[in-house]
């Protein structure tokens, strides 16, 4: 059964306890990607845990509102949820990729996520090594990366698909 479809079979259900029992699993499964996508932005634990808790409860309050799939409600809204947090703060972004958390359920895939971050760092300035994650894993547009870093969206457009070009060219030379 799909998230979408468990999510609609726990609103309809006349049962008290099915619809705890959705959101339960759903709080378990995607907790390590809200907090990952927080991370991204959140330097302070304080602050990380906040939009955590926010994202799950707007999710858990407007359930029945939910037009896409549940990975990608939670996704923008914690996206949304930390950038307004920011905001509030006054604060920049952290795109550390060294900081992150944990995005993956196991320990293999964010090893080697790990992996890949440092290989890029290798070959690409930060600024760009930020700007294909937060377009990638965030699915921050680049309009939104643009205004984050302050540049022109065809600045950080041409950025983007450079540093995929050499990336590229890099992984094949190294092979």
């Amino acid at each position: 059964m799909t998230d979408e479809k468990r999510l609609r079979a726990a609103l309809q259900s006349k049962s008290a306890r099915e619809p705890k029992a959705t959101f339960e699993y759903f709080f378990r499964k995607y907790r390590p990607l809200v907090v990952f996508i927080a991370a991204r932005y959140l330097a302070e634990r304080a602050d990380l845990e906040d939009a955590v808790q926010e994202t799950f409860v707007s999710f858990f309050s407007h359930a029945g509102a939910v037009r896409s799939s549940v990975r990608s409600y939670l996704a923008a809204s914690v996206k949304n949820i930390s950038l307004r947090i920011l905001k509030r703060r006054g604060l920049a972004t952290n795109a550390d990729p060294d900081t992150f958390p944990a995005p993956f359920g196991d320990a293999a895939s964010n090893a080697e996520f790990r992996e890949l971050v440092a290989d890029m760092k290798r070959v690409l300035p930060e600024e760009d090594v930020r700007i294909v994650l937060w377009h990638l894993i965030d699915d921050l547009t680049f309009g939104r990366i643009a205004r984050t870093l302050g540049m022109n969206e065809r600045t950080v457009k041409t950025k983007y698909y450079r540093a995929l070009k050499k990336y590229r060219k890099y992984r094949e030379a190294v092979r």
